[in-house]
Parts: C-alpha cells; structure tokens; sequence
C-alpha cells in the first residue's frame, strides 16, 4: 500500500497505483494533506463560503488608503500655493519657490522609512505576530499624520515622510502576507491584489481634494492633510476585531490558539473540518523546516532554491521602477504640467480612475485567467507605451499641442500593470524616484520614456522567462514545483503531488459538498 503520510518530504510522494480502498482515514494524520480539498469549489462559490474571511482581508487593507493618499500627495502638494508659500524660499522680486534639495529629500525619506522597517518587520511580526504588525503600522502613521499638520518648517515636513513610510512600509509586509495565510487558494490572488483598490481610492480622493482646494482655497495645503485622519481612525477600529493568523500561531506550535483564530476566520464555513485544515498548515510548516534543517536566516534567501525565488522577486521590483512608476505616479503632477495639460491636477485624477478600474480588472480577473499571463503581457504592453510617451515629445506636447498633451493621460494608467501590486524594494525606489528622475524629466521631458522603455525591455524577457502561474497553488505545491526544478512556463499544466493527493482523499472521504451533504444528513438523523 503506498504511504500518504508526508512526513519525511525529502522526496516526491508517489500516489500511482494507489488503493482507494486501502486508504484510512480516521484522522487527518493518517493522509497528510498539504493541498485543501476546499481548492476544488469554484471562485465564485469559495468568495460565497468564506465570505467572512473575505469581510477580513478588505478590513485589513484599509491602511492602504493612507499609502494611496500619501503617494498622491506626495506629487501633488508640492504645487500648491500655500504649500510653496510655507515651505518655499525667496528667490528675489518676492518669487517663492520650494528648494529642490528638500522636494528630493522628502521623496527619498519617504523610501527610507520603508528601508527602515523593511529591516526588521519580519523579524517582528514572527516574533510578536501579524496583528500587532498592524498596531505599529497604525503607530508609525498617526506619529506622521501629527507632523504632517503641525509641519511648519521644510525639516519637520521630513520627518513627517519618514515616519508615514515606515508606516506604509510595515502595511507592504504585514498586510500582503496575512490576507495569503487566511485566504483560500482559489481567491487568494485576487485578495491580495485588491490592496491597489483600496491604495488608488486613497490616491483618487487626493487628486480631487488638491485639485479643488488649488480652485478654491489655494493657500490652504492643511485642509488635505486633516482628511487623512479619517482612514487612520478606520484602520484602528477595524483592526481590533481582525483575529490573529493561524500560522503565526501554528509556527509556534500554538495549536489551540490557532484553532481559535481559525473558528474566527471560519467558524461560518458549512462542514469546515478543522483539524484536517490545520492538519495542512502543520505539514506545511513540517516541510519548511525539513528543508532548511536550521532556524530562518537571511542568507538562506541566496541559497539553493530560494535563490531562484529571490531573483524572481528582484526582477519584479525591479520592473516596476524601470516601466516609469515614478514619472508616472510620484510625479504625475509634474509629468502632466510637462505635457502641457491646461489643468494638471485633471490629468492626475483621470489618472487614478483608470489605475482604479485597471487594478478591479485585474483582481477580478488573477484567479480566473492566472498571474503569469497578466502580468508579462501588460509588462510588454508597458513597454511599447513608453516608446509612445518618448514620441510624442515630438508632436507638439510640451508646445501647446493640446491634443497630444491630452493623448499622454491615455497610456499612463497602463502603469497600473499587474506588475505594481508586488512589495517593491525601497533601495531601488530610493534611487529611480528621489535622484534619477526628477534631473531626467527636466532635461529630457517627455523623452524620458525612451530611457525606461531601454531598460524594460531585457526586464520583460526575463519576465517571460521566470516568472511562474501560482494560481491555485498552496504554499506546499509552489515548495514542490521549485523543488522539481520545473521551467515557468510549464507550471500551469504540471500535475503536483499534492494534486494527487488531494484526488485521492477526496475519492476516499468526499469532497467538500459530500461531505456537507453527509453532515446534515447525520444531523436529520
């Protein structure tokens, strides 16, 4: 009879020729699940059963809105009035203007604040757990938020911008991987992305407060900065009830507090087995350790396979940068003004409508047609735009040519590419948004696009060629394909183990709906 049990993973369970019949199953031990028999339902009926699991990850993404705000602002504020008339500097004949020294230190603080968490964020929410992660991205925010309205000198505007990316740098970390532990895989895609939901809400109320205030109240920047209380206050309130994860608890081996925080999460679920489901974190975690055979460290992300993974990620943040995030984004006011739009503030607004309907495409559509496709076809995409955006430089748009201006507000919302919604690297950030592109729009204007469509398209080759589908995929499953070293591209037709596994005991105890079925058929009884 072949042993289900995957204790020891050090080589490829072998499922053929099983015997149904063979097969025990008194206890979630004796098979050892690693793939939820859950992945079977359908999408729409797995965002119906665990619409409660759902309720809690839009609840934790509320801290997003304070990143879409901030980022907003961050290029829209600086063109303010009374914001140049506080911050700024004479410059003779009483011509005000705000130092460039300080517009790109408070760019780069914002990315050293991130640098500062990214750090040793991990460190502390394995420590001390997600949930109180959470607390002390809400802590680093309400400390800026406070400077941000009290600010009156160019250095406590800084550290304002320190502070609110730490803050935000904690919501990239903490927030993507909570919504992944909790979610089932078939919706976990599509969760974990709606984070840009929430994020270009934050930016579009931004663009539309500072293009009415520079219409109505031109000297008053602080009217902007007094709404950002109000996400603040929803984060808190919202997160108090957000129940800690289970496999923080599980890591710990915790299993009662994991239970706990699991009837939270899924006490609603119709037949949820909970003993098979934490059965499945615990063989998961089982694995982990048995391949790193010592404690987590840094360098093991150099090592081995998760060099591979490393690189993927690196190459993915790295896109981001290269397909002009920050002309497009951080200085989108700026970027617009160059174009020659008559109102600048309209094109950033349009802007963030587009980025918001091209991010609910994309997270309606991750589970559905998968990750790999999406994000390398909008990245080709992307980098034809930019060689559009560095053309029409000669068109007339920086001219008065009003149509051409208007023409560029149609290509920048591909910006918003799948590709965006990864954590991106601050060390990257800190050199593309603060030093390099601010020098290269002003020499080169428009131009600019022809220097991040070079560098993007080895980018996107990369792309194509190691970057994998993990849609549907649990943690256990994407360990295994690494592990069996199989090329990207070939991810979404190669049969896992798990896969095999999960057929097997779904032949043997029923799949979910049977296995509802039998629970209230037993209850009638």
């Amino acid at each position: 009879m072949a042993d289900l049990t995957t204790t020891n993973t050090s080589e490829k369970p072998q499922f053929e020729g099983t015997h149904i019949d063979d097969v025990k199953i008194d206890s979630y031990d004796s098979y050892g699940l690693v793939k939820s028999r859950y992945d079977e339902l359908s999408i729409p009926r797995t965002l119906w059963v665990f619409k409660r699991v759902v309720l809690v990850s839009l609840a934790v993404y509320t801290g997003y809105v304070c990143e879409g705000f901030e980022l907003g602002a961050g290029g829209s504020v600086v063109a303010n009035a009374g914001f140049i008339k506080q911050f700024g500097t004479d410059h003779g004949a009483g011509v005000r203007a705000l130092d460039p020294t300080w517009l790109s230190t408070w760019s780069a603080l914002l990315n050293v604040g991130q640098i500062v968490t990214f750090t040793h964020i991990s460190w502390f929410a394995d420590r001390y757990g997600r949930k109180t992660s959470f607390y002390l991205a809400w802590l680093w925010l309400v400390v800026g938020c406070i400077f941000l309205n009290t600010a009156k000198t160019p250095s406590v505007w800084a550290l304002a911008k320190l502070c609110n990316g730490a803050g935000i740098g904690v919501l990239q970390i903490t927030c993507q991987v909570y919504v992944m532990e909790i979610c089932p895989n078939r919706i976990r895609g599509g969760m974990v992305t709606f984070q840009a939901v929430w994020s270009n809400i934050g930016g579009i109320v931004c663009s539309v407060m500072m293009q009415q205030l520079n219409q109505k109240h031109p000297d008053n920047y602080l009217l902007a900065m007094r709404i950002l209380w109000v996400p603040i206050g929803l984060m808190i309130i919202f997160w108090i009830f957000v129940p800690e994860s289970p496999w923080y608890h599980a890591r710990r081996a915790n299993k009662e507090a994991a239970m706990k925080a699991m009837r939270q999460l899924y006490g609603g679920v119709e037949g949820y087995d909970f003993e098979e489901e934490y059965g499945i974190i615990e063989k998961t975690i089982e694995h982990e350790r048995f391949v790193l055979e010592e404690a987590p460290k840094y360098i093991h992300i150099f090592k081995g396979l998760n060099l591979k993974r490393t690189l993927t990620v690196m190459i993915l943040a790295v896109s981001q940068q290269l397909a002009g995030l920050a002309i497009i984004s951080t200085y989108s006011t700026y970027f617009f003004s160059l174009a020659g739009l008559k109102d600048p503030f309209l094109g950033t607004v349009i802007l963030s409508c587009c980025n918001l309907l091209a991010v609910l495409m994309w997270s309606l559509s991750t589970d559905k047609l998968g990750r790999r496709i999406i994000i390398n076809s909008c990245q080709t995409l992307v980098c034809v735009i930019l060689f559009i955006v560095g053309g029409l430089y000669w068109t007339g748009a920086t001219h008065g040519n009003a149509a051409a201006g208007t023409a560029l507000s149609k290509p920048a919302p591909s910006h918003s590419s799948p590709t965006q919604s990864w954590v991106s690297q601050p060390e990257i950030e800190l050199t593309f948004h603060s030093y390099a592109t601010p020098p290269m729009l002003l020499a080169l204007s428009l131009k600019t696009g022809f220097v991040y469509g070079a560098f993007s398209i080895p980018i996107c080759i990369l792309m194509w060629l190691y970057l994998p589908e993990t849609k549907g995929r649990s943690a256990a499953e994407i360990d295994e394909l690494y592990e069996r070293k199989i090329p990207a591209w070939r991810w979404t037709k190669t049969v896992t183990a798990a896969e095999e596994q999960m057929h097997v005991v779904v032949q043997v105890k029923g799949g979910v709906k049977e296995a509802r079925h039998r629970n209230n058929a037993e209850i009638q009884a």
